[in-house]
């Protein structure tokens, strides 16, 4: 599997939730599962990405995927679930992460002259930062209207994501291993013929 490729699936398993939205409710995906198929994307991914960078990726990872498992226990979801700021607080290394990924593999991208890989991803983490920054403005300024709009983003940003990994996971600048092209064998028919 390419590393792109697990990236999305584990974004696939984060993006779809619980039937009922009701906090405590049992997810049949949870969240720690697809978190360890990003994390195993983000294995793969480590040769294209910059070695700094990628020690932060590991960390808000690893801290992401805490995070999933203290919400898999039903009162630790309710609990997060009771205020809204401490909902936003369960999902900054989610999105942080994700946001930092984007940049990291547009930036890889444009090393390549891949423009349209690089001008997407850039998208999506512009996106992904109003994304984290839409809650504090909605709570601590009253900008309701700016919390619906990051809510609404988060959405459609994830779904943009899932796409991305899988439209850009064959690319070398993604991290997919390049298969090599066999060495052109002699022309050996002139010679027996004299020719």
């Amino acid at each position: 599997m390419k590393p792109l490729q697990a990236v999305a699936l584990g974004l696939l398993l984060l993006a779809l939730g619980p039937a009922e939205a009701d906090p405590g409710v049992f997810d049949p995906l949870p969240d720690p599962l697809g978190w360890v198929l990003v994390l195993i994307g983000l294995y793969g991914l480590g040769r294209s990405l910059d070695d700094v960078r990628l020690g932060v990726l590991r960390f808000l990872g690893v801290a992401a995927l805490a995070m999933s498992v203290a919400l898999v226990v039903p009162a630790a979801d309710r609990w997060f679930a009771s205020d809204p700021s401490l909902g936003w607080s369960a999902d900054i290394a989610r999105f942080a992460f994700f946001a930092l990924l984007c940049h990291e593999l547009s930036q890889s991208a444009l090393r390549a002259r891949h423009t349209l890989g690089a001008s997407t991803f850039s998208m999506c983490a512009l996106t992904l930062i109003f994304v984290l920054a839409a809650p504090p403005l909605a709570f601590g300024a009253g900008w309701t209207a700016v919390g619906s709009a990051g809510e609404t983003a988060a959405q459609i940003v994830q779904v943009v994501l899932v796409i991305l990994c899988f439209a850009f996971a064959g690319r070398a600048w993604a991290g997919a291993p390049q298969e090599e092209t066999p060495a052109a064998a002699p022309d050996t028919e002139g010679d027996a013929d004299g020719s």
